[in-house]
């Protein structure tokens, strides 16, 4: 079906309507995607705060003087008991509906950098795949001899990313070549804990998130390893994979050691705010709000994972899929603040910048996100995991030097150097691991160069 775009102004906005096109880029916005339904009058409003006309498309949509196009389709196809307004829809909507959420900014700061923090969280993120990997055999025995350790190795991850979110972000950027059968859980657990350090829950919540979120899929084990490498199950099949969930949520009982709330997060994570997760069917504010992140973090992962994704696609288009199942699968505020808290290009994220060159987010800005420091690599010598040059996009006066002196042909000068797209994580033959080498082996020399000018000042006379 052809795209029928027509120019309205914000004012015009009403909910049902697909906004396809803005009158900005879509980065400069909340909206980190190419197109998204209005669904709300807190849409309405947000658009309203960013722009002053917008494109809709009305083949996919609402559109203006009364053309309902799509929208007025669906809703004829709709029972009437379910259409807006009627009791039925209005009683299924109020059973969705979730208490706001309560954001707490600036509770935690990043006190360390990524190249302080690297190191110490290489040790904590061994320490706990390996308390991982033993807590999966003992679980799987009935007891948890080792369930303290576990905690402290959890307590230490939790404490680096408040330190540093960005350090365990990218260690686990750098597993997707090299990955265990922890590291989907792994990987949720950071975005959870990354998330909730964001909006400032308290450390000893966050700490019960972690461990949740880290134990989610300990179901699995009595799961047949051909039904979890299924792409697309029968219905029959997906019964039975569903049932990890109830496995885990009895597995982790039988142990007598984790905490009930621990166990929440994992009993209720598959759930759905519209009703349509698993196991119980539960909806809105029934689902306890650590399962809430941790379903969010869950579905980030697994659409941007290429392990967990058939297709995995760059970091904003996730992003763009998981904004798309606000206010249905997920509580809407939730997966704007989640989006918020990742950035449109975590560490990690391959990157062509408006020069021309590829590159690696090596670590954002809190408060400038959209800036980061970018590893460009080298294209000169053909082999782009030979060698690579760190500018700060921030800084644009001393990222347009960096590049100039390195050989490259600049931008003019009054355009500024900056992402212009992501890119897919399969597209190109880069190795992550060998960057991160080269990214450690200059921090140690820098050190390393520091200290010898720090220990021949002190040789020197008074």
């Amino acid at each position: 079906m052809a795209i029928k775009q027509v120019k309205i102004s914000v004012n015009e906005l009403a909910i049902g309507m697909y906004v396809s096109q803005l009158d900005r880029p879509w980065a400069r916005t909340p909206f980190p995607l190419q197109g998204f339904q209005i669904r709300s009058t807190e849409d309405i409003l947000t658009v309203r705060n960013y722009c002053d006309h917008i494109f809709i498309d009305t083949t996919k949509g609402r559109g203006p003087l009364g053309n309902h196009g799509i929208f007025a389709a669906e809703l004829r196809r709709e029972p009437a008991r379910f259409r807006p307004g009627s009791a039925a829809h209005n009683s299924r909507a109020a059973e969705r509906e979730a208490s706001p959420l309560v954001v707490r900014k600036g509770v935690y700061a990043t006190t360390v950098s990524l190249r302080a923090e690297i190191r110490h969280a290489q040790v904590l993120l061994r320490a706990i795949e390996s308390q991982l990997t033993l807590a999966a055999k003992q679980i799987a025995k009935g007891r948890l001899a080792d369930y303290q350790q576990l905690k402290h190795s959890v307590d230490g991850m939790v404490a680096s990313i408040l330190r540093c979110p960005d350090a365990f972000t990218w260690l686990i950027r750098l597993r997707q070549h090299d990955q265990s059968v922890h590291d989907h859980s792994l990987r949720s657990a950071l975005w959870a804990v990354q998330f909730a350090r964001f909006i400032g829950i308290d450390k000893r919540e966050i700490d019960t998130l972690c461990v949740g979120t880290l134990l989610k899929d300990i179901g699995k084990i009595r799961v047949p390893a051909v039904m979890l490498r299924k792409r697309n199950r029968s219905p029959e099949e997906e019964v039975e994979y569903r049932n990890f969930v109830t496995y885990g949520v009895e597995m982790l009982r039988e142990t007598r050691e984790v905490e009930p709330r621990v166990i929440s997060v994992v009993r209720y994570h598959c759930e759905r705010m519209d009703g349509t997760g698993f196991p119980e069917g539960l909806s809105g504010s029934k689902i306890p709000l650590l399962a809430r992140i941790a379903g969010i973090a869950t579905a980030f992962d697994a659409l941007s994972n290429p392990l967990e994704a058939e297709q995995p696609v760059a970091p904003s288009k996730a992003v763009s899929l998981l904004y798309n199942m606000r206010a249905r699968e997920f509580q809407e505020d939730l997966v704007v603040q989640f989006i918020q808290s990742i950035g449109l290009y975590p560490a990690g994220t391959l990157v062509e910048l408006t020069t021309g060159d590829i590159g690696i987010v090596v670590e954002q800005h809190p408060n400038s996100r959209l800036t980061p420091q970018v590893a460009v690599l080298d294209r000169v010598g053909g082999d782009l995991n030979k060698n690579f040059l760190l500018i700060d996009l921030k800084d644009q006066a001393a990222a347009r030097d960096l590049l100039v002196a390195s050989g490259r042909d600049c931008l003019p000068s009054g355009e500024r150097i900056a992402i212009a797209r992501d890119l897919e994580p399969t597209g190109y033959d880069i190795d992550v691991k060998a960057i991160s080498v080269l990214f450690m082996q200059a921090e140690a020399e820098r050190k390393a160069s520091l200290f010898a000018q720090l220990r021949e000042r002190l040789r020197r006379p008074s």
